[in-house]
């Protein structure tokens, strides 16, 4: 017997459609929140090391500079 497995298809019906774009959409989502919480994240990060190694003015505006678009454009 043959280990080949052959799944069959069918067409998809207007309901599993719509799920499917849903899905896009909310996936999309996630992955513009994931990026969002990476950023801000890894900005605070380097503001905290550039505060730490004494420039202070610099690691503030590293992290403004990284966090007003969220604050304006979410």
């Amino acid at each position: 017997m043959s280990s080949l497995n052959v799944r069959p298809y069918a067409a998809a019906s207007q309901g599993s459609l719509d799920d499917t774009r849903h899905r896009a959409s909310l996936v999309g989502r996630q992955a513009a929140r994931r990026r969002t919480l990476t950023l801000a994240l890894a900005s605070s990060a380097v503001a905290a090391i550039a505060i730490g190694a004494g420039l202070p003015s610099m690691g503030i505006a590293v992290y403004l500079a990284a966090t007003l678009p969220f604050a304006f454009f979410s």
